[in-house]
């Protein structure tokens, strides 16, 4: 699991990089749209940004190149378990602790970031 921003922008570069590895063995793919998908990669994708920024930023790795789907899809998976875990861990903390109240205003603002996210 991802623990940190660096290890999140990572995993992106990574699997951004197996794709254009496999598309570089196809004759039909030409070499200037690899070096665009790389690119444009590199402009959403840098290093210092937060978990939340790398996230809402590689989300759109897809929307000029649809080969990049499959990682898009494994980024929202990351992101989601990272982000469900630290919510479960909070909540629990404080339903341990007896406060209720927060704990339900945690599980209300998780919700509303799902929602509007």
């Amino acid at each position: 699991m991802i623990t940190s921003a660096d290890e999140f922008r990572k995993l992106i570069e990574k699997e951004v990089l197996k794709i254009i590895k496999e598309l570089a063995g196809k004759k039909s793919v030409k070499p200037d749209y690899l070096r665009a998908m790389a690119k444009n990669t590199l402009e959403l994708i840098k290093p210092g940004m937060g978990l939340d920024e790398l996230y809402k930023q590689a989300v759109k790795l897809d929307d000029d190149f649809p080969e990049l789907s499959p990682v898009v899809v494994k980024i929202m998976r990351e992101y989601e378990e990272r982000y469900n875990q630290k919510a479960i861990s909070v909540v629990s903390n404080l339903v341990k602790q007896g406060h209720y109240d927060k704990a339900q205003d945690v599980v209300k603002k998780v919700l509303e970031y799902k929602i509007f996210n």
